[in-house]
Protein backbone atom coordinates (compact mmCIF):
# COMPACT_ATOMS: atom_id res chain seq x y z
CA UNK A 1 0.00 0.00 0.00
CA UNK A 2 1.20 3.39 -0.86
CA UNK A 3 2.09 5.90 1.73
CA UNK A 4 -0.45 8.67 -0.26
CA UNK A 5 -2.43 6.30 -1.10
CA UNK A 6 -4.85 5.85 2.35
CA UNK A 7 -7.98 7.24 2.74
CA UNK A 8 -6.83 10.16 5.24
CA UNK A 9 -2.86 11.21 4.42
CA UNK A 10 -1.70 13.72 6.74
CA UNK A 11 0.55 16.20 4.26
CA UNK A 12 4.02 17.02 5.21
CA UNK A 13 4.71 20.20 7.14
CA UNK A 14 5.89 22.97 5.03
CA UNK A 15 9.64 23.79 5.14
CA UNK A 16 10.24 26.10 8.28
CA UNK A 17 12.66 28.69 7.17
CA UNK A 18 16.20 28.41 8.48
CA UNK A 19 16.87 29.66 12.05
CA UNK A 20 19.54 32.40 13.46
CA UNK A 21 21.38 32.88 16.52
CA UNK A 22 20.64 35.71 18.05
CA UNK A 23 23.08 36.73 20.13
CA UNK A 24 21.77 39.02 23.17
CA UNK A 25 24.11 41.99 24.61
CA UNK A 26 26.06 40.77 27.85
CA UNK A 27 24.10 40.53 30.87
CA UNK A 28 25.33 41.46 34.26
CA UNK A 29 25.95 37.74 35.01
CA UNK A 30 25.84 33.73 33.64
CA UNK A 31 22.82 33.29 31.46
CA UNK A 32 20.46 30.16 33.77
CA UNK A 33 20.62 26.65 32.57
CA UNK A 34 17.07 27.05 31.29
CA UNK A 35 17.60 30.01 29.50
CA UNK A 36 20.59 28.45 28.08
CA UNK A 37 18.54 25.69 26.50
CA UNK A 38 16.01 27.42 25.67
CA UNK A 39 18.06 29.67 23.42
CA UNK A 40 20.02 26.73 22.20
CA UNK A 41 16.63 25.04 21.07
CA UNK A 42 15.33 28.26 19.32
CA UNK A 43 17.89 27.94 17.19
CA UNK A 44 17.38 24.62 15.60
CA UNK A 45 14.17 23.37 13.70
CA UNK A 46 13.06 20.11 13.30
CA UNK A 47 14.08 17.63 10.30
CA UNK A 48 11.81 17.93 7.73
CA UNK A 49 9.75 14.64 7.33
CA UNK A 50 9.65 12.33 4.15
CA UNK A 51 8.04 9.22 2.88
CA UNK A 52 9.70 5.73 3.92
CA UNK A 53 9.50 2.16 3.71
CA UNK A 54 8.84 0.39 7.27
CA UNK A 55 12.19 -1.95 7.65
CA UNK A 56 13.84 2.02 7.45
CA UNK A 57 11.47 3.49 9.62
CA UNK A 58 12.70 1.64 12.94
CA UNK A 59 13.43 4.01 15.52
CA UNK A 60 12.30 7.03 13.20
CA UNK A 61 9.80 9.57 14.72
CA UNK A 62 6.26 9.15 13.01
CA UNK A 63 4.70 12.29 11.18
CA UNK A 64 1.08 11.58 10.89
CA UNK A 65 -1.53 9.96 12.79
CA UNK A 66 -2.48 6.89 11.00
CA UNK A 67 -5.70 4.99 11.16
CA UNK A 68 -6.59 1.64 9.78
CA UNK A 69 -8.28 1.56 6.12
CA UNK A 70 -8.81 -2.11 6.86
CA UNK A 71 -10.84 -4.71 8.84
CA UNK A 72 -9.34 -6.74 10.28
CA UNK A 73 -10.24 -10.22 10.02
CA UNK A 74 -11.01 -8.49 6.13
CA UNK A 75 -14.20 -11.44 6.57
CA UNK A 76 -16.08 -13.23 8.75
CA UNK A 77 -14.21 -16.88 9.28
CA UNK A 78 -15.04 -20.22 11.05
CA UNK A 79 -13.49 -20.69 14.25
CA UNK A 80 -13.99 -24.73 14.01
CA UNK A 81 -14.94 -26.82 11.14
CA UNK A 82 -18.07 -27.39 11.15
CA UNK A 83 -21.76 -26.51 9.46
CA UNK A 84 -22.34 -22.86 8.65
CA UNK A 85 -25.94 -22.38 8.69
CA UNK A 86 -28.85 -19.55 8.96
CA UNK A 87 -29.85 -20.11 12.35
CA UNK A 88 -33.74 -19.23 11.04
CA UNK A 89 -33.57 -22.04 9.69
CA UNK A 90 -32.64 -24.48 12.76
CA UNK A 91 -35.35 -22.65 15.09
CA UNK A 92 -37.11 -25.61 17.47
CA UNK A 93 -34.59 -28.24 16.52
CA UNK A 94 -33.77 -30.52 18.88
CA UNK A 95 -33.22 -34.26 19.58
CA UNK A 96 -37.22 -34.69 19.63
CA UNK A 97 -37.55 -32.88 16.45
CA UNK A 98 -34.76 -32.96 14.21
CA UNK A 99 -34.40 -30.66 11.26
CA UNK A 100 -32.77 -32.06 8.21
CA UNK A 101 -31.46 -29.12 5.70
CA UNK A 102 -29.84 -29.71 2.49
CA UNK A 103 -25.88 -29.04 1.94
CA UNK A 104 -25.05 -27.49 -1.01
CA UNK A 105 -21.19 -26.99 -1.07
CA UNK A 106 -18.13 -27.16 0.91
CA UNK A 107 -15.71 -24.07 1.65
CA UNK A 108 -11.66 -24.93 2.40
CA UNK A 109 -10.10 -21.46 3.78
CA UNK A 110 -8.78 -20.50 -0.57
CA UNK A 111 -11.96 -22.26 -2.06
CA UNK A 112 -14.52 -19.50 -1.23
CA UNK A 113 -16.85 -19.08 -3.71
CA UNK A 114 -18.20 -15.87 -2.89
CA UNK A 115 -21.90 -17.02 -3.52
CA UNK A 116 -24.24 -16.60 -0.84
CA UNK A 117 -25.94 -19.04 1.30
CA UNK A 118 -29.23 -19.55 0.16
CA UNK A 119 -32.06 -19.79 2.45
CA UNK A 120 -32.83 -23.23 3.65
CA UNK A 121 -29.28 -24.78 3.07
CA UNK A 122 -26.14 -25.10 4.80
CA UNK A 123 -22.62 -24.98 4.16
CA UNK A 124 -19.78 -27.53 4.66
CA UNK A 125 -16.66 -25.32 6.18
CA UNK A 126 -13.31 -25.65 7.50
CA UNK A 127 -11.72 -23.47 11.16
CA UNK A 128 -10.41 -20.59 9.14
CA UNK A 129 -12.61 -20.42 6.04
CA UNK A 130 -14.31 -17.73 5.22
CA UNK A 131 -18.25 -18.26 5.81
CA UNK A 132 -20.47 -17.31 2.94
CA UNK A 133 -23.06 -14.21 2.84
CA UNK A 134 -26.01 -15.44 4.87
CA UNK A 135 -24.81 -17.21 7.17
CA UNK A 136 -24.72 -15.93 10.94
CA UNK A 137 -23.64 -19.37 12.99
CA UNK A 138 -21.36 -22.32 12.51
CA UNK A 139 -22.71 -25.77 13.98
CA UNK A 140 -19.36 -28.12 15.18
CA UNK A 141 -19.22 -30.75 12.94
CA UNK A 142 -19.64 -33.27 15.94
CA UNK A 143 -23.20 -31.57 16.85
CA UNK A 144 -24.85 -32.65 13.52
CA UNK A 145 -25.42 -36.33 11.53
CA UNK A 146 -24.17 -36.20 7.75
CA UNK A 147 -26.26 -37.86 5.35
CA UNK A 148 -25.29 -38.10 1.85
CA UNK A 149 -26.43 -34.80 0.66
CA UNK A 150 -28.27 -33.76 3.93
CA UNK A 151 -27.53 -33.00 7.65
CA UNK A 152 -29.28 -33.48 10.48
CA UNK A 153 -29.21 -30.86 13.57
CA UNK A 154 -31.05 -31.88 17.03
CA UNK A 155 -30.49 -28.40 18.63
CA UNK A 156 -30.95 -24.65 17.50
CA UNK A 157 -27.74 -22.46 16.44
CA UNK A 158 -27.07 -19.51 18.96
CA UNK A 159 -26.63 -16.45 16.93
CA UNK A 160 -22.64 -16.21 15.74
CA UNK A 161 -21.58 -19.21 17.10
CA UNK A 162 -18.41 -20.39 16.58
CA UNK A 163 -17.53 -17.54 13.94
CA UNK A 164 -14.58 -14.64 14.56
CA UNK A 165 -16.68 -11.63 13.02
CA UNK A 166 -15.52 -9.54 10.14
CA UNK A 167 -13.08 -6.33 11.96
CA UNK A 168 -13.89 -8.04 15.42
CA UNK A 169 -9.88 -7.14 15.95
CA UNK A 170 -9.57 -3.80 14.10
CA UNK A 171 -12.09 -1.41 12.17
CA UNK A 172 -11.76 0.57 9.59
CA UNK A 173 -10.85 3.95 10.73
CA UNK A 174 -9.07 2.66 14.09
CA UNK A 175 -6.68 4.81 15.05
CA UNK A 176 -3.11 2.83 14.87
CA UNK A 177 -0.85 5.25 15.81
CA UNK A 178 -0.51 8.53 16.65
CA UNK A 179 1.98 11.17 15.36
CA UNK A 180 5.11 11.82 17.86
CA UNK A 181 5.46 7.61 17.93
CA UNK A 182 8.98 6.55 17.96
CA UNK A 183 8.76 3.76 15.44
CA UNK A 184 9.72 0.38 17.06
CA UNK A 185 9.49 -3.65 16.02
CA UNK A 186 5.66 -3.58 17.56
CA UNK A 187 4.81 -0.48 16.03
CA UNK A 188 6.16 -2.05 12.05
CA UNK A 189 4.24 -4.81 12.97
CA UNK A 190 1.26 -3.16 13.12
CA UNK A 191 1.51 -0.98 9.90
CA UNK A 192 2.84 -4.34 8.59
CA UNK A 193 -0.41 -6.11 9.20
CA UNK A 194 -2.57 -3.28 7.92
CA UNK A 195 -0.95 -3.60 4.53
CA UNK A 196 0.66 -0.06 5.07
CA UNK A 197 4.38 -0.17 3.64
CA UNK A 198 5.48 3.65 3.68
CA UNK A 199 5.28 6.25 6.38
CA UNK A 200 6.15 10.24 6.73
CA UNK A 201 8.67 10.14 9.59
CA UNK A 202 11.78 12.19 10.41
CA UNK A 203 14.76 11.04 9.66
CA UNK A 204 17.09 10.10 12.60
CA UNK A 205 19.46 13.14 13.35
CA UNK A 206 23.03 13.05 11.78
CA UNK A 207 25.31 14.16 14.38
CA UNK A 208 29.44 14.51 13.57
CA UNK A 209 31.06 14.23 17.23
CA UNK A 210 35.16 15.04 17.49
CA UNK A 211 37.30 16.24 20.35
CA UNK A 212 39.90 19.29 19.06
CA UNK A 213 43.55 18.82 20.99
CA UNK A 214 47.16 18.18 20.12
CA UNK A 215 47.81 16.17 23.74
CA UNK A 216 44.74 13.82 22.17
CA UNK A 217 45.27 10.37 21.24
CA UNK A 218 42.91 7.74 20.01
CA UNK A 219 42.70 5.07 22.22
CA UNK A 220 44.29 1.78 21.04
CA UNK A 221 47.75 4.12 20.12
CA UNK A 222 50.38 4.24 22.33
CA UNK A 223 51.12 7.50 24.39
CA UNK A 224 54.35 8.71 23.60
CA UNK A 225 54.33 12.05 25.57
CA UNK A 226 54.06 12.55 29.64
CA UNK A 227 51.33 15.47 28.35
CA UNK A 228 49.17 13.35 26.32
CA UNK A 229 45.73 11.59 27.10
CA UNK A 230 43.17 9.31 25.51
CA UNK A 231 40.46 10.78 23.70
CA UNK A 232 36.98 9.84 25.86
CA UNK A 233 35.19 12.37 24.69
CA UNK A 234 34.55 11.19 21.22
CA UNK A 235 33.50 7.41 21.69
CA UNK A 236 31.67 8.77 24.88
CA UNK A 237 29.33 10.73 23.06
CA UNK A 238 29.23 9.03 20.38
CA UNK A 239 27.68 6.32 21.97
CA UNK A 240 25.35 8.68 23.90
CA UNK A 241 24.09 10.29 21.01
CA UNK A 242 23.64 7.13 19.11
CA UNK A 243 21.31 5.16 22.52
CA UNK A 244 19.49 8.53 21.68
CA UNK A 245 18.37 7.87 18.13
CA UNK A 246 21.12 9.62 16.14
CA UNK A 247 23.21 8.65 12.83
CA UNK A 248 26.69 9.15 14.69
CA UNK A 249 29.82 9.87 12.60
CA UNK A 250 32.96 9.36 14.97
CA UNK A 251 36.03 11.56 13.54
CA UNK A 252 38.01 11.55 16.16
CA UNK A 253 40.98 13.81 16.98
CA UNK A 254 40.19 17.31 15.11
CA UNK A 255 43.67 19.73 14.84
CA UNK A 256 43.59 22.79 16.86
CA UNK A 257 45.67 24.86 14.30
CA UNK A 258 42.68 27.24 12.61
CA UNK A 259 43.20 26.51 9.19
CA UNK A 260 42.97 22.82 9.37
CA UNK A 261 40.11 23.06 12.09
CA UNK A 262 38.14 25.36 9.75
CA UNK A 263 38.51 23.06 6.35
CA UNK A 264 37.82 19.99 8.72
CA UNK A 265 34.48 21.19 10.23
CA UNK A 266 33.68 22.82 6.34
CA UNK A 267 34.14 19.10 5.34
CA UNK A 268 31.52 17.59 7.97
CA UNK A 269 28.28 20.13 7.00
CA UNK A 270 27.83 18.31 4.53
CA UNK A 271 26.45 15.78 6.66
CA UNK A 272 26.16 16.88 9.81
CA UNK A 273 22.19 18.25 11.43
CA UNK A 274 24.67 18.71 14.66
CA UNK A 275 28.08 19.13 15.40
CA UNK A 276 29.38 18.09 19.21
CA UNK A 277 33.00 19.06 20.14
CA UNK A 278 34.64 18.49 22.83
CA UNK A 279 37.21 21.05 23.18
CA UNK A 280 38.64 23.86 25.09
CA UNK A 281 36.96 26.83 24.25
CA UNK A 282 39.90 29.71 22.78
CA UNK A 283 40.18 32.30 20.75
CA UNK A 284 41.43 30.25 17.88
CA UNK A 285 38.28 28.11 18.20
CA UNK A 286 36.17 30.93 18.28
CA UNK A 287 37.40 32.62 15.55
CA UNK A 288 36.71 29.69 13.32
CA UNK A 289 33.06 29.64 14.58
CA UNK A 290 32.74 32.95 13.52
CA UNK A 291 34.09 32.52 10.16
CA UNK A 292 31.88 29.97 9.71
CA UNK A 293 28.66 31.16 11.04
CA UNK A 294 27.65 32.75 14.16
CA UNK A 295 28.54 32.51 18.05
CA UNK A 296 27.22 32.48 21.12
CA UNK A 297 29.81 32.31 24.20
CA UNK A 298 27.16 33.57 27.04
CA UNK A 299 28.75 32.15 29.96
CA UNK A 300 26.15 29.54 31.90
CA UNK A 301 25.46 29.09 35.27
CA UNK A 302 26.22 25.35 35.81
CA UNK A 303 28.19 22.77 37.74
CA UNK A 304 29.78 21.32 37.02
CA UNK A 305 30.91 24.10 33.96
CA UNK A 306 28.35 22.94 30.85
CA UNK A 307 29.22 23.77 26.96
CA UNK A 308 31.71 26.62 26.39
CA UNK A 309 29.76 28.03 23.65
CA UNK A 310 27.33 27.44 20.47
CA UNK A 311 27.33 28.39 17.20
CA UNK A 312 25.04 28.23 13.89
CA UNK A 313 27.11 27.13 11.06
CA UNK A 314 27.51 26.94 7.11
CA UNK A 315 24.61 27.95 4.71
CA UNK A 316 22.07 25.29 6.40
CA UNK A 317 22.47 26.61 10.28
CA UNK A 318 24.08 23.51 11.60
CA UNK A 319 24.21 24.30 15.06
CA UNK A 320 27.69 23.64 16.85
CA UNK A 321 27.78 22.22 20.95
CA UNK A 322 31.15 22.58 22.38
CA UNK A 323 31.63 20.86 25.43
CA UNK A 324 34.05 20.52 28.12
CA UNK A 325 37.55 18.49 27.83
CA UNK A 326 36.60 16.75 31.38
CA UNK A 327 34.55 13.58 30.26
CA UNK A 328 32.04 13.28 32.74
CA UNK A 329 31.54 17.10 32.14
CA UNK A 330 31.51 16.88 28.86
CA UNK A 331 28.53 13.69 29.52
CA UNK A 332 26.66 15.68 31.79
CA UNK A 333 26.72 19.14 29.28
CA UNK A 334 25.47 16.60 26.41
CA UNK A 335 22.80 15.34 28.87
CA UNK A 336 21.57 19.12 29.48
CA UNK A 337 21.81 20.24 26.08
CA UNK A 338 23.52 17.93 23.19
CA UNK A 339 20.19 15.48 24.19
CA UNK A 340 17.48 18.27 23.87
CA UNK A 341 18.63 19.44 20.99
CA UNK A 342 18.70 15.78 19.05
CA UNK A 343 15.12 15.47 20.30
CA UNK A 344 14.16 18.68 18.64
CA UNK A 345 15.50 17.71 15.37
CA UNK A 346 13.40 14.44 15.97
CA UNK A 347 10.13 16.79 16.64
CA UNK A 348 10.00 14.83 20.21
CA UNK A 349 9.41 16.50 23.29
CA UNK A 350 12.82 18.12 24.46
CA UNK A 351 11.77 17.63 28.12
CA UNK A 352 13.28 14.28 29.81
CA UNK A 353 11.32 12.26 31.73
CA UNK A 354 12.46 12.90 35.79
CA UNK A 355 11.17 11.92 39.10
CA UNK A 356 11.71 12.82 42.90
CA UNK A 357 13.45 10.80 45.33
CA UNK A 358 15.01 11.24 48.96
CA UNK A 359 19.26 11.25 48.43
CA UNK A 360 20.93 9.21 51.26
CA UNK A 361 23.44 11.68 52.23
CA UNK A 362 23.59 15.66 52.87
CA UNK A 363 24.65 17.82 50.11
CA UNK A 364 26.83 20.83 49.57
CA UNK A 365 26.17 22.53 46.08
CA UNK A 366 26.97 26.05 44.75
CA UNK A 367 23.69 28.05 45.37
CA UNK A 368 24.51 30.32 42.16
CA UNK A 369 24.34 27.82 39.35
CA UNK A 370 22.22 24.96 38.73
CA UNK A 371 24.05 21.87 40.10
CA UNK A 372 24.32 18.53 38.47
CA UNK A 373 25.32 15.79 40.49
CA UNK A 374 25.98 11.81 39.72
CA UNK A 375 23.99 9.68 41.59
CA UNK A 376 22.97 5.83 42.02
CA UNK A 377 19.44 4.32 42.65
CA UNK A 378 19.12 2.28 45.85
CA UNK A 379 16.14 0.73 47.96
CA UNK A 380 16.70 4.09 50.98
CA UNK A 381 17.04 7.00 47.36
CA UNK A 382 19.88 8.20 45.29
CA UNK A 383 23.26 7.83 46.77
CA UNK A 384 25.43 9.99 45.31
CA UNK A 385 28.58 8.93 43.61
CA UNK A 386 30.83 11.77 42.82
CA UNK A 387 32.32 14.55 44.48
CA UNK A 388 32.45 18.34 43.44
CA UNK A 389 34.27 17.55 40.26
CA UNK A 390 32.97 14.38 38.34
CA UNK A 391 34.76 11.73 37.12
CA UNK A 392 34.04 8.72 34.18
CA UNK A 393 35.28 6.63 36.88
CA UNK A 394 32.29 7.49 38.99
CA UNK A 395 29.71 8.33 35.83
CA UNK A 396 30.12 4.50 34.81
CA UNK A 397 29.09 3.90 38.44
CA UNK A 398 26.11 5.96 38.17
CA UNK A 399 22.85 5.60 36.59
CA UNK A 400 21.15 9.00 37.28
CA UNK A 401 21.50 12.91 37.39
CA UNK A 402 20.83 14.54 40.49
CA UNK A 403 19.43 18.15 39.69
CA UNK A 404 19.72 20.70 42.55
CA UNK A 405 18.52 24.07 40.86
CA UNK A 406 19.78 27.75 41.87
CA UNK A 407 19.22 29.26 45.17
CA UNK A 408 20.14 26.12 47.24
CA UNK A 409 23.38 25.33 49.28
CA UNK A 410 22.52 22.27 51.07
CA UNK A 411 20.28 19.40 50.38
CA UNK A 412 19.63 17.63 54.27
CA UNK A 413 20.16 13.93 53.93
CA UNK A 414 16.66 11.55 53.13
CA UNK A 415 15.11 15.39 51.61
CA UNK A 416 13.71 14.52 48.43
CA UNK A 417 15.73 15.86 45.14
CA UNK A 418 14.64 15.94 41.45
CA UNK A 419 16.45 13.37 39.35
CA UNK A 420 17.00 11.99 35.65
CA UNK A 421 17.46 8.59 35.17
CA UNK A 422 20.51 8.16 32.48
CA UNK A 423 19.01 5.82 29.66
CA UNK A 424 22.39 3.91 28.31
Amino acid sequence: MALFGRSKPETAPAAAPLPSLVTPPPAAGPRSVDEQREQLLAGVTSLRPFGIGLLDAVGLTLCESIESDIDLPVCTTAKVDGWAVRGSNLVGASPHHPVRVPVVGEIDMIGFRAAPLMPGTVVKVTAGAPVPEGADAVVPLAEATEFEDEVEFTAEAVFQQKLVLAGSRLSDGDALLASGTVLDARAIGLLAEVGIDKVLARPKPRVVVASVGADLVDPGLPLERLHQVYDAGTPLLAAAARGDGAQVFPIGILPAEPAALRRMLSDQLLRADLILLVAEVTPGLSDVLGELGTVDETPIAMHPAGPGLFALVGDDKVPVLVLPREGAAAYIGYQVFGQPLIRKLVGLDAERPRVSAPVTRELTVDPAATNYLLGRATERGIEPVSGDEPTLIDLAGADTLIVVGPGVAEVPAHHDVTAWPLQG
